[in-house]
């Protein structure tokens, strides 16, 4: 019991659980993943045939793939979230807004991965 009541006040005295623009953002952040994972877990689907994984305005989709391929744009959206959040964190005494910036970034990134996960599975591919 002790144990948790010394993590609990040492979080209750972290300026960065005060700070309500990384608690908003990091609220839309985390928000944005759960859409991510959610929609990637019910769209893609197992199929034989190759499906589009790479959109360029110039050529328009100009490579196929395995359908398991569409799993890396969450993948990567989670992995650079994960980062930095966690270097957000670690700055956030020390530079509030490079925190925020931080955060602000992975929710940019987030947002770029689900209109691309959108673009790619709005097709219904095979059956």
């Amino acid at each position: 019991m002790n144990f948790f009541k010394k993590i609990k006040k040492e979080l209750s005295d972290q300026k960065l659980f005060r700070d309500n623009w990384f608690l908003a953002l990091l609220f839309l952040l985390v928000g944005g993943l759960i859409f991510l994972v959610a929609w990637s877990a019910t769209h893609i689907h197992a199929t034989d045939i190759e499906v589009p994984i790479r959109f360029t305005s110039l050529t328009n989709f100009d490579e196929l793939g395995k359908w398991y391929q569409l799993y890396e744009i969450p993948a990567i959206a989670i992995i650079v979230s994960i980062i930095n959040v966690f270097f957000a964190a670690l700055l956030h005494k020390k530079n509030r807004i490079i925190s925020i910036f931080l955060i602000i970034t992975a929710l940019m990134v987030v947002i770029l991965a689900i209109a691309i996960l959108l673009g790619f599975t709005a097709i219904k591919y095979g059956n």
